[in-house]
């Protein structure tokens, strides 16, 4: 009698939950987990084993004996040339030099690698193509300039945007990619750069001590 008097409140238990509509965008929301999840694995691999093959001592040693003989090369070219290199060409040359040794030795593996070994092809073509443009402008104005332009633009973007993109810049051919495909490339590159740092410096203390001796050898 008390039962018919007051009715049992039943308490709800989530039925509602349980509409296709909501399982659905469970199931989306979680499918989206798992990607990001994967995703984040994925990229994590690659940079560990980016890491692993750009610290190894052997690649270290095949990538210093490959820049000393492209070195030795570019000296050898200008020596039958006949010019006369000056200290900030002879850098610049050193310095483009073990770039493209450095891609080189990525075999083409990453974006950046391949941007470097591109860019030695395009300098003739875009040198003749700037030549042929000045002379065509004859005595017109010169326009707007486009850095600054770029510059005015990116500076609107947000910040984590306008980082991305300065980020991008730093590193070769990767100015138009996504975000996670920058990360790889951008952990890559820096694994290489430490690497051609490590190898530069070893060179460089093989030479201080091979000095004196060819001083001390010389007539």
């Amino acid at each position: 009698m008390v039962d018919s008097l007051f009715p049992s409140i039943i308490e709800p238990t989530g039925d509602d939950n349980t509409s296709p509509e909501s399982r659905r965008k469970r199931r989306r929301i979680s499918e989206t987990a798992k990607e990001a999840e994967s995703s984040s694995s994925k990229a994590q691999r690659i940079s560990e084993e980016s890491s692993k093959r750009w610290r190894t001592s052997r690649v270290q040693q095949i990538y210093a004996s490959k820049l000393v003989e492209a070195l030795r090369r570019a000296r050898q070219r200008s020596t039958d040339a006949g010019k006369i290199t000056t200290t900030s060409a002879a850098a610049r040359e050193i310095r483009d030099t073990a770039d493209r040794v450095l891609a080189a030795s990525a075999r083409g593996a990453s974006r950046w690698s391949r941007s470097i070994l591109a860019r030695r092809s395009r300098v003739p073509a875009m040198s003749m193509k700037k030549h042929r443009k000045a002379k065509s402008a004859g005595g017109r104005k010169p326009r707007k300039d486009a850095a600054a332009a770029a510059e005015r633009k990116r500076n609107k973007l947000p910040a984590v945007e306008r980082k991305l993109k300065i980020l991008g810049s730093l590193v070769p051919g990767c100015r138009k990619v996504t975000v996670p495909n920058l990360l790889d490339e951008v952990t890559d590159y820096i694994s290489a750069l430490e690497m051609q740092v490590r190898a530069m410096e070893s060179l460089a203390e093989l030479l201080a001590a091979a000095a004196p001796r060819m001083a001390l050898t010389r007539p």
